[in-house]
């Protein structure tokens, strides 16, 4: 009788199939079997209405002892109740095998998910969304849920995750992912591999993961001509340097800067073309290219496909990402360390973002720019679906004289003394 794990290991293979009993406190019948190539198996061995049969229990080191005791343990309770335990433990193994884990749902729900128009908009999710909602799942929910089977995430599970992602990183965070979550289970339930949606009922504002007051930091005059003359100053990149640049001349998104391609640009007409593909919008926008936007883009290298590329990878784009990590190191904050010596190091952190905002705020501000032609050079969508339509088709010049405008007054601002 074999009791102990290291009777179990000193077992060595014979030239016919060794089997062995093990004590268990549940009873008789667990053995572990060796086969001529050394392989160890445990196995429980039993009678059912009068028939010898055996079943698996799985393979040593891999099932341990104690783990095949219990596992023992189970298939004898089935037995007491006149269950074969060889066919229920099969079966149980058929369900385990057609339940899917959380990263095979999510594989299934970001397909699902990138190629369903929005209800809002009547248009798929942007290239960029699906990759920052890719992102977000393997940086903040995948190492806990990707390898369970998702008939065991629970609610408590999901509050939990939600609530650590808001204390550890931020609420907005924490709220996209609840929402993330909120689809994968939405989909599970409408395809039948769960009864309920664990997320369903849970408040973002009782996780932590409401949604933050918005942003409101504009660049002064100042501000500005500093930044400018930091990016000149620095060691960046010339793509990533151009890029901040003409974000701040132009106010389109990083997404859009980082996609742009020479053959979208026109300079005989001055008419920057951005693919709906590329826009949040899902829409085509048309950008007027003022003089000084003009001069930036013709300073740059204009061989290959995008107009910022990537120094280490010249066919591809710079990253988004790369935009937001050169402010951070402008302004010394990079890593957890400050750095007290950074160009921009004490002034009043800012994001890509809010330089977007910094120019729909000066074109009003500076330049007397109308709102409803802020919207369309900011490409916002209206509530009003004809205004849309009309402003697309007659405010391409009054756009053009607001980007000069601004753009003029940008450098003015930045070569004043």
């Amino acid at each position: 009788m074999l009791t102990t794990d290291r009777q179990i290991a000193s077992l060595k293979p014979g030239e016919t199939v060794y089997w062995g009993s093990v004590k268990s406190p549940h009873g008789g019948g667990l053995a572990i079997r060796i086969s001529i190539r050394g392989t160890k198996t445990w196995f429980y061995r039993f009678r059912f209405r009068g028939k010898q049969d055996a079943v698996s229990l799985g393979r040593y080191p891999t099932t341990s002892l104690l783990e095949a005791r219990d596992v023992h343990g189970d298939a004898c309770a089935l037995l007491a109740k006149g269950i074969n335990p060889k066919k229920a433990f099969k079966e149980s193994k058929k369900v385990a095998e057609q339940t899917w884990t959380g990263q095979e749902l999510f594989d299934d729900w970001i397909r699902v998910y990138s190629s369903t128009p929005s209800t809002r908009t009547k248009r798929t999710p942007s290239e960029q969304v699906v990759r920052q909602t890719t992102w977000r799942w393997n940086k903040y929910l995948r190492r806990t849920l990707g390898q369970i089977l998702i008939p065991t995430i629970t609610k408590q599970v999901a509050a939990s995750l939600i609530s650590a992602v808001s204390e550890l990183n931020s609420r907005e965070q924490a709220r996209k992912c609840l929402t993330i979550l909120n689809g994968m289970f939405g989909l599970a339930v409408a395809k039948g591999l769960i009864d309920e949606n664990p997320c369903y009922g849970l408040q973002p504002s009782k996780l932590g993961a409401s949604k933050g007051s918005p942003r409101s930091r504009v660049l002064t005059p100042s501000e500005m001509k500093r930044f400018w003359e930091a990016l000149e100053d620095s060691s960046l990149d010339t793509s990533v340097r151009a890029a901040l640049k003409a974000i701040l001349l132009t106010g389109l998104r990083r997404g859009e800067i980082c996609q742009a391609k020479w053959s979208d640009i026109d300079f005989n007409t001055n008419v920057w073309n951005l693919p709906p593909e590329i826009t949040k919008s899902r829409r085509k926008h048309t950008v007027p290219i003022s003089t000084a936007l003009k001069n930036l883009l013709q300073s740059l290298d204009m061989d290959g496909t995008y107009v910022f590329r990537s120094t280490r990878a010249p066919w591809q784009p710079i990253g988004s990402n790369s935009l937001t990590t050169a402010i951070a190191r402008l302004q010394g904050i990079k890593t957890q360390q400050v750095n007290e010596k950074a160009p921009l190091f004490g002034l009043e952190r800012f994001s890509v973002h809010d330089l977007r905002r910094t120019v729909a705020t000066g074109l009003g501000e500076y330049c007397e720019t109308p709102p409803h032609v802020i919207r369309r050079i900011l490409n916002h969508l209206s509530d009003d679906r004809l205004e849309d339509i009309y402003q697309r088709a007659t405010l391409f010049d009054e756009q053009a004289k607001a980007l000069e405008r601004w753009s003029t007054w940008v450098m003015e601002t930045i070569e004043e003394e």
